[in-house]
């Protein structure tokens, strides 16, 4: 079997894209932390660790390319050439086919940069997949960025200033010093965003409350205000055998495939200090020497009680194993009977961190407090991130990047 990746520079990869059925456990990661954002530094020799499994019984072939995007992942303007090097496609032969498993897949992994391509450029980058026989059919749209650490980043999270968020969220407020880069234009020529856990449909924009020599400040007590949320819910699928916490039932089907019947949840009406690991999951399986091969996949089953279906909104599972997005397979259906939505999702051992999130019909960013609650004392982490634009470039800079947690 010959498989190829393709990642190209179309704008629908951005909207309106969703990952396939067949396309599952999609891992993007700097090599050494499963945990962190897909993040490397420029010229550091840090490498990516990129993979996924397709549980297609067909073969499928498939390309790759890296794709320079603005702050907002659009597609930059730049050609390739600016800030490639290398080839732009290449073939990836890293692939290995399960074994002892129920499920039959194929494992596909990718290191970046490589030998064969690389990046001169700081920024934000797409690695997209698409099958060679469907080249304008988008498989996975992988996120990543490559920052060159210019300018100085420092940050504290507390309590909100503003009485009224006092009990449920928490303040970020931050500072950006350019002592050694050139900004002729701070306000016009600076991009600041946040995401909180990772967490991409959290992203927002800041302007800075004051501009001072070389400094840049932010915290308004406003836009920096951010939910405290609630802790991740978590199970751990990784042993066949036992039970673990959060586990209610293990059952075999008459496919052979494990159902994790996890332990109906309800909305927290207090702060419960549970660990989580930021939204994050790992691969692991008991009593094999390569969970990523041998782990095999089970069918975990949801519920969350309710007193009454929320009218005119979805509820998705939601976490970093689906990349984030509020894929069909992760919808939930309301059970009135029961009174609960439940759901089920076909899953890789290991562990999981997840939360019920809530989508009024047209909207597109989840409500994550209605199904879960809202407590400042919660763990959260926030990832900051600073572009500037280069007009010899043409195009923004990624030159400073902050990850900082709340130690309430």
């Amino acid at each position: 079997m010959r498989i190829f990746f393709v990642l190209s520079c179309l704008c629908a990869a951005l909207h309106g894209w969703a990952q396939p059925d067949y396309i599952k456990t999609v891992q993007c990661y700097p090599v050494g932390n499963p945990f962190a954002e897909p993040v490397i530094t420029l010229g550091s020799g840090q490498q990516l660790f990129f993979a996924f499994d397709d549980l297609s019984p067909e073969v499928n072939s498939y390309s790759y390319q890296v794709v320079h995007c603005d702050p907002d992942w659009n597609p930059s303007n730049l050609s390739s050439f600016s800030y490639l090097n290398g080839f732009y496609s290449n073939p990836l032969n890293d692939y290995n086919n399960s074994f002892n498993t129920q499920v039959s897949y194929t494992h596909f992994t990718l290191k970046f940069p490589n030998e064969d391509v690389g990046v001169k450029l700081s920024g934000n980058y797409l690695l997209q997949v698409y099958n060679d026989d469907n080249p304008d059919s988008i498989v996975i749209s992988q996120r990543f960025a490559v920052v060159e650490n210019r300018v100085l980043i420092q940050a504290s999270v507390k309590t909100s200033t503003l009485p009224r968020y006092l009990t449920t969220s928490q303040q970020l407020d931050f500072t950006v010093s350019y002592d050694n880069l050139p900004v002729y234009n701070p306000i016009k020529d600076v991009k600041v965003y946040v995401t909180q856990n990772q967490d991409p449909n959290s992203r927002r924009n800041f302007t800075p409350a004051f501009v001072r020599q070389n400094q840049l400040v932010y915290g308004d007590g406003m836009n920096n205000v951010f939910n405290g949320l609630a802790p991740f819910r978590n199970f751990d699928c990784a042993s066949l055998v036992y039970y673990t916490q959060y586990v209610k039932d293990v059952v075999k089907g008459p496919d052979g495939l494990y159902n994790f019947i996890l332990q109906p949840g309800a909305v927290y009406t207090a702060y419960t200090p549970l660990p989580d690991k930021g939204g994050n999951f790992v691969i692991q399986a008991e009593n094999v020497n390569n969970p990523e091969l041998e782990a095999d996949y089970i069918v975990a089953h949801f519920a969350i009680y309710y007193p009454q279906e929320i009218p005119g909104a979805d509820v998705y599972v939601y976490g970093k194993f689906s990349g984030w997005q509020l894929l069909p397979a992760q919808k939930m259906t309301y059970d009135a009977k029961n009174k609960a939505y439940v759901g089920e999702s076909e899953l890789k051992q290991g562990y999981y961190d997840y939360m019920y999130a809530v989508v009024p019909q047209g909207k597109e960013a989840p409500d994550l407090v209605t199904l879960q609650g809202n407590f400042y004392q919660t763990r959260n982490e926030y990832n900051i991130r600073c572009y500037v634009y280069d007009y010899n470039l043409g195009a923004y800079r990624f030159v400073g990047y902050q990850t900082i947690g709340n130690n309430f």
